[in-house]
């Protein structure tokens, strides 16, 4: 299920306005406003199309050029920190800021951006009960585990 219409390169909302019973809609991704309505799903449809075409149509008469919706380049607003450890990690990788940005756009829109992700990490740390000899284990090995290496009076 979408709640946007694809037309010749334009996208289209899809909402119900609760106040006055009908279907609106308005291209987005561009400056321009460009609304329509309809009282079906159908004619909204039927409705964005002609919005497009009258845009484009208008367009040519006035000899303005249309814009364009997601041309492939946008400004974004991070802030120094963040913008400074961007540019050393894409430094460290050998790559241009760009590229790089574009990779994580590309992971966090993918389908294993759907996951769960889950950092591990473990530290190796040494036991010793009184009257034992030292054992060593991580904290990736799970309380059973540390109970079978230190004993049974461990305590978790």
């Amino acid at each position: 299920m979408t709640d946007f219409f694809e037309y010749k390169g334009y996208i289209g909302s899809a909402e119900v306005d609760a106040e006055s019973f009908s279907l609106v809609g308005k291209l987005l991704f561009i400056r321009d406003v460009i609304a329509y309505s309809a009282t079906t799903v159908k004619n909204l449809r039927v409705a964005f199309e002609g919005a497009v075409d009258d845009y484009l149509t208008t367009c040519a008469e006035i000899g303005d050029e249309p814009e364009v919706p997601c041309k492939g380049s946008f400004n974004v607003r991070v802030g120094p920190q963040l913008h400074r450890e961007v540019a050393l990690k894409a430094r460290a990788r050998e790559m241009g800021l760009n590229e790089f940005v574009c990779q994580a756009l590309l992971v966090a829109v993918s389908e294993q951006a759907n996951h769960a992700v889950q950092h591990l990490h473990e530290h190796n740390i040494t036991v010793q009960l009184i009257g034992e000899p030292e054992v060593r284990m991580t904290t990736a090995q799970t309380p059973l585990q540390w109970e079978r290496k230190i004993g049974a009076g461990y305590q978790h």
